[in-house]
């Protein structure tokens, strides 16, 4: 048997595993107006260090669309962000996208111009990790 072979699927058994990240999280948009999210781990959003209000439009959910968000790191990286949090809940900001394309996600953070919502760990188990913005 070739010394390569079992290496090779050593290598690769090992690796194919890595990617871990909690997909669990899914808003659904029921507004009528094409929406951004983003979690905070305070209650207040902080201003973008890098101001990147295209990622924000490109990743923006449709009206009557559901999105899954996805948390990098552990399969249980949503649970771990909400304990981390000021107030152990998931922050999730709304922004209108027509307003992102105007004023900049900094703007809007700075002006108040945004939806908060906040969920207890236990509401987001309840109801199957799914968000409904309305």
């Amino acid at each position: 048997m070739n010394l390569k072979t079992p290496c090779y699927l050593i290598f690769t058994v090992i690796f194919s595993g890595c990617d871990y990240y909690d997909g669990r999280l899914e808003v659904h948009n029921s507004t009528s107006h094409v929406v951004a999210v983003e979690t905070f781990l305070d209650s207040i959003p902080t201003l973008s260090e890098l101001n990147k209000t295209e990622y924000y439009i490109q990743n923006s959910i449709s009206p009557n669309e559901t999105k899954r968000l996805i948390k990098m790191g552990s399969t249980k990286g949503w649970s771990f962000r909400i304990k981390k949090a000021s107030n152990n809940r998931l922050n999730l900001f709304v922004f209108q996208v027509d307003s992102l394309k105007t004023y900049g996600i900094d703007s809007l953070i700075s002006l108040g111009i945004y939806d908060r919502y906040m969920f207890p760990e236990v509401h987001l188990d309840e109801n199957n990790w799914k968000v409904i913005i309305e």
